[in-house]
């Protein structure tokens, strides 16, 4: 493990931080087995593109990202996808000659560590539709068997990310004929770039849904990748489907079992229909 100069932000976290000229921000917690995606927003407010210099291997020679200017929080960010199978560590650095900000954030199953400046907290399946603006994560271990995902918002090219442990879903809604902007997706080393770990799905539509999420015991994140002003109305909802499932299966049934521990069951009773 290397040391870190006076210059290099301890990131191993995952916080969300300021880079800023003649800085770096050095995570070195990356577990094998684990995908990760930093997102990187030019907080410049003076239109100013930001070049940030990625490095994740000491074999490989640095990436620069260009992050196009912006006012008024309306930057969306670059998304850079490493695996802990590759590396142990992602350092991010801003020239000394730059004239822009940059925040950044670490986001998988069990990043941020530390939370703070972000909304995060788990996503109820109760159904309801629950706000995904800019900064906010959810998680969720989905129950056994199925659960619908939903996702909306009425501005184009929203984005979010799905992640799991060893793999991630960029969705786009409403997206636009361009797409995703050059450079705003990015992944280093073999890990990533292997088909079908990191998948797009483009959606021509406002509103979104999935009947496909299936419980198997492991934690599944939703972080919002969108500018303030275009994840402001966004909204994401978890509902268990299993559970209706197997009532409307069972019919009066699975209503008279149900009925039994809670000493309903005479209002079950009729002719053919004893329990």
């Amino acid at each position: 493990m290397q040391e870190t100069d006076a210059s290099t932000i301890d990131w191993n976290d995952g916080r969300l931080l300021t880079l800023q000229a003649g800085t770096s921000a050095r995570c070195a917690a990356l577990t094998k087995g684990e995908l990760y995606v930093a997102l990187l927003y030019n907080t410049a407010q003076h239109d100013q593109n930001a070049d940030v210099i990625v490095v994740w291997s000491n074999s490989y020679p640095p990436r620069t990202i260009t992050l196009p200017g912006t006012t008024g929080d309306a930057g969306v960010p670059a998304m850079v996808f490493v695996s802990g199978d590759d590396t142990e560590f992602l350092t991010i650095s801003l020239g000394a000659t730059s004239t822009a900000t940059v925040a950044a954030l670490m986001v998988s199953v069990s990043m941020p560590a530390n939370t703070n400046g972000i909304s995060a907290g788990p996503l109820p399946a109760d159904g309801q539709l629950h706000p995904f603006q800019k900064y906010t994560r959810y998680d969720a271990i989905p129950a056994a068997g199925w659960s619908q995902l939903s996702l909306t918002s009425p501005k184009t090219q929203f984005v979010s990310i799905q992640m799991k442990m060893a793999a991630a879903a960029v969705r786009v809604l409403n997206v636009n004929s361009v797409g995703l902007y050059d450079g705003q997706l990015n992944k280093v080393g073999p890990t990533a770039q292997t088909k079908g770990v990191v998948t797009v799905q483009k959606i021509a539509k406002q509103s979104w849904s999935t009947n496909t999420v299936q419980g198997n015991g492991q934690t599944v994140v939703w972080m919002a990748a969108d500018s303030a002003p275009n994840a402001a109305d966004a909204q994401i909802a978890l509902q268990g489907l299993s559970v209706l499932q197997a009532l409307f299966v069972t019919g009066a049934r699975g209503l008279r079992a149900m009925a039994r521990p809670l000493g309903l069951s005479r209002l079950f009773k009729g002719p053919g229909n004893s329990i």
